[in-house]
């Protein structure tokens, strides 16, 4: 049985083809799925983008294969991505999400992670993940139709086992481990934020406006700063760290929430590499 994994990039499932002037174009997906046939095709979308809609277009190209390739389990994946650039968020959420459907799949089964669709990084991703042994897949790519070399499949095997090409080494259980205690250790210290914002929340006569009568040296200030403070913090364990979840509960979008949560010192804002 063979299995495919991919993005769901902005040409899906149509995109307008600029070289032959045509608006319909099939985009990457259903290209692929016109010339080479899988069992199950999972997609994956990242769920909060302020661009476009990829849940819908993730459910468009689902409904076309339901019409078109009615033998083709589709399934949909959301993924929760604050950044689409983001290295280290990308190989984050893909590699738990490969490990989550490698286990739903379980034994038996041939998979393929499809490398055209979504942003170079997602891309750069895929490749990490396969070379490296944390994702047991065969890489595939394709050549848009208009651009093909007559008699030549529009897709193909990614082949990277050349001798002389470097090698991605998988970080073993050591470094796996060590993930985890990052993980609890970045809990441990959300759970400090919390506590340390109740505190100030109380020490800011929080509950005087509600409860009581203003207690002397109340600042107003400091009680809305609190407040909002105290909102984050929720919001960041309601959405279970997610930053753009918690985004989304507070209403803002996610670049303001990840500087309001470094300017209030619940959350490091990330920096670039440089």
């Amino acid at each position: 049985m063979d299995v495919l994994l991919t993005w769901v990039g902005s040409r899906d499932p149509y995109w307008t083809n600029r070289r032959t002037g045509k608006a319909n174009d099939p985009g990457p997906i259903l290209s692929l799925l016109k010339h080479r046939k899988f069992d199950v095709v999972y997609l994956l979308f990242n769920l909060y983008s302020a661009h476009d809609d990829y849940r819908q277009r993730a459910t468009q190209v689902q409904r076309y294969c339901q019409r078109y390739f009615p033998r083709v389990v589709v399934k949909q994946r959301p993924i929760d991505l604050v950044s689409v650039i983001d290295y280290q968020e990308i190989f984050r959420v893909a590699n738990h999400e490969c490990h989550a459907i490698l286990r739903e799949e379980g034994a038996g089964r041939d998979y393929y992670v499809y490398l055209s669709p979504g942003t170079p990084q997602m891309q750069t991703v895929w490749v990490l993940l396969v070379q490296s042994g944390l994702l047991p897949a065969t890489m595939i790519d394709a050549t848009p139709e208009d651009l093909l070399a007559p008699g030549k499949r529009p897709w193909r095997v990614v082949d990277l086992s050349l001798p002389t090409f470097p090698q991605v080494v998988n970080p073993g259980e050591t470094a796996r481990m060590l993930g985890i205690l990052e993980t609890q250790n970045a809990n441990l210290a959300a759970e400090n934020r919390r506590l340390k914002a109740e505190l100030r929340l109380r020490d800011a006569g929080a509950s005087a406006p509600v409860d009581g009568p203003i207690r002397p040296g109340f600042r107003l200030a400091d009680y809305l700063r609190a407040q909002e403070q105290a909102l984050y913090v929720q919001a960041l364990e309601q959405a279970k760290n997610n930053a753009a979840e918690a985004a989304r509960l507070l209403g803002v979008e996610p670049h303001t929430f990840r500087a309001g949560a470094a300017r209030l010192g619940v959350r490091q804002r990330r920096r670039r590499p440089t």
